[in-house]
């Protein structure tokens, strides 16, 4: 009998490692529909938000729980796995739904949108500089001589909701992919084509290169400190990731997990991706006080996809025999650099999107500050949309097909074209909505997305901790539908409850 169970673990086990292997993707119309949900949802929140009186942030908690994760969590969640045929019909009828709520309310007194002062008035020029030294360099000494409100100070909404989109996905694909109920064509690709998981992976490390730019912004001087005391603060940052990566392998190898040995290599994993990518950003530091980054990224990415084109790289990934531990780990070791490119272009992004004023970082004299310039913010963006657009058609012209496994330069702008294509329209719809947000208590985003974007990279691992558990508990690939969808439901209540706890016990671990 002991035999038996044995056996029947070994062919479980096998199973789980086929059910994950092979894929070839879908179209990314439908990953374009399918992660459009999120921002549908955020739109009809906002409209909610902005034209009735349902959420009342100063109450419960846990009703506030309750309607942002059936209005924005939920509907991702239906996307992913039921609803994948008729995501395009879902965000049709979240944008109906949105008109009608707009249609039927009016906007409170309160809330309507200040009179803009004129840009030759003293007074407004006092304010702007004030609140640029609050934002810029984290001088909150006083608030309240500024006419802002305090609450609001140094936040970007839409680049929050953005963030927290992303990593809603990512938790939400995790557990989902082990259930039939998620579509075979949204897990990670073999070799080439495009998938939902794909896009998730690229945008988590573009997300966190957006960010990285913060110390930049806040002490220029860091970018000229000496090499050697850069690389050990890099390695510092990078320790906790490297760790958690060399724990999750330990892991995964203790209790015979299933492997997909393809996606990365026999020991490499994800962590270890995001945990050397500082070190290798510090590194690309060296020469980056006589050019961008964003073109030190294009750099790295070309001559990588020369590399694998013209030098037999991709050749070596594909089909190599795993005789040694670079060979073992080939597609891990070599699709870093294509990481490496994505953080870097998104580490320029960030150089426009986290100050008030884009051009922050590239004027010469940085006293003369301006208001927030949400337009031209906005224009910025979209150059960068349609640049990497332009670039993604040419790359696709050369027939070089898309491929995460390599992280080829087809992918490396399919993932900034999505991702920069995404913020413009997160940025457009909060000038819809909270175009004076900075100005007033308006709550700009959802509570939940705040939660998420405090802790992102807590819930990612809350979601890694709770889909092993799952698997080793259930065997995940004979649950029919309707059960996997209640599991995942509850799976994701437990997520943003978490990410809400700990937000409210002021628990904060920055992605």
């Amino acid at each position: 009998m002991d035999n038996y169970n044995e056996y029947d673990e070994m062919a479980y086990k096998k199973a789980k490692e086929d059910w994950v292997t092979g894929h070839e993707g879908g179209s990314m119309w439908e990953i374009n529909s399918v992660s459009g949900v999120v921002l549908t949802s955020y739109i009809l929140w906002a409209a909610a938000a902005k034209h009735t009186n349902i959420f009342k942030y100063s109450t419960s908690s846990i009703i506030n729980l309750f309607l942002e994760y059936v209005l924005i969590v939920l509907p991702s969640l239906l996307a992913c796995t039921l609803l994948a045929d008729y995501a395009f019909y879902l965000n049709v009828l979240l944008l109906i739904l949105t008109g009608f709520i707009i249609k039927n309310s009016s906007i409170p007194e309160d809330q309507k949108p200040q009179k803009k002062k004129k840009k030759w008035d003293k007074d407004s020029d006092d304010e702007d500089e004030k609140l640029e030294q609050l934002l810029v360099k984290g001088d909150t000494s006083d608030p309240e001589s500024s006419g802002i409100n305090s609450d609001n100070l140094g936040k970007k909404p839409f680049l929050s909701v953005y963030r927290s989109s992303m990593i809603l996905l990512t938790c939400i694909a995790i557990l989902a992919v082990d259930f039939p109920v998620f579509p075979r064509r949204f897990a990670k690709v073999e070799s080439f084509g495009a998938s939902l998981m794909d896009l998730g992976v690229g945008s988590f490390v573009f997300s966190s290169g957006i960010i990285s730019a913060k110390p930049f912004l806040k002490r220029p001087e860091n970018r000229f400190k000496p090499f050697k005391g850069q690389l050990v603060r890099a390695f510092r940052r990078s320790l906790p990731l490297l760790a958690l990566g060399f724990i999750r392998m330990m892991m995964v190898k203790g209790v015979d997990y299933q492997e997909h040995v393809s996606e990365y290599g026999k020991h490499w994993n994800f962590f270890f991706t995001l945990g050397l990518l500082p070190i290798l950003v510090t590194i690309c530091r060296t020469v980056q006080k006589y050019t961008r980054f964003s073109f030190v990224g294009l750099a790295v990415a070309f001559f990588y996809q020369i590399a694998l084109s013209w030098f037999g790289l991709q050749d070596y990934i594909q089909y190599a025999p795993r005789t040694n531990l670079v060979s073992a780990n080939k597609e891990g070791i070599f699709s870093l650099w294509g990481y490496l490119s994505i953080f870097l272009l998104a580490l320029d992004v960030g150089h426009y999107v986290l100050p008030l004023d884009p051009y922050y970082a590239f004027r010469p004299n940085r006293k003369h500050v301006k208001r927030p310039k949400q337009d031209k913010l906005l224009m910025l963006l979209f150059s960068w949309a349609i640049l990497s657009w332009i670039g993604f058609i040419f790359s696709l012209a050369l027939q070089i097909e898309v491929s995460r496994q390599m992280a080829n330069l087809s992918y490396i702008l399919w993932v900034v074209t999505f991702n920069t294509t995404v913020l413009s329209m997160y940025q457009t719809i909060e000038m819809v909505f909270f175009f004076n947000y900075w100005k007033t208590d308006e709550k700009a985003m959802p509570k939940i997305f705040e939660a998420i974007n405090s802790n992102g990279l807590l819930m990612f691992l809350l979601a890694n901790i709770l889909t092993g558990i799952v698997n080793l508990s259930i065997r995940t690939l004979y649950v029919n539908n309707l059960v996997a969808e209640g599991i995942l439901a509850v799976y994701m209540l437990i997520i943003s409850a978490a990410a809400m706890l700990f937000l409210d016990n002021g628990i904060k671990i920055g992605l």
